[in-house]
């Protein structure tokens, strides 16, 4: 018999169950872009290790923003340090599961 993943509610639906209240459209878009940018970076990731430039250029995306989401992907535990490049910059890679 297979199981099938748990999914975790997200907190805006949380709110919407318990409350009644729909989230505004600023709030559902800006949760979109997240949702988007973590999804570029996730992709740009897969083949290789990858330093921020390297992503921000893959990606489209200013570095600022990479580095910003890249520390909180390796915070919660989804990316790691795969070493570090000639040049000083760290490369960084998908955790496995």
């Amino acid at each position: 018999m297979s199981r099938r993943p748990v999914r975790r509610k997200l907190t805006v639906h949380m709110l919407r169950d318990k409350l009644g209240l729909k989230p505004s459209k600023e709030l559902t878009d800006m949760l979109k872009r997240q949702t988007e940018i973590k999804v570029k970076i996730t992709r740009a990731l897969r083949k290789q290790p990858k330093t921020v430039p390297e992503i921000a250029e893959e990606t489209g995306l200013d570095t600022y923003t990479v580095f910003w989401y890249l520390m909180t992907m390796f915070r919660h535990g989804q990316v790691e340090e795969a070493g570090k490049t000639d040049e000083g910059f760290f490369k960084y890679k998908l955790r496995e599961r």
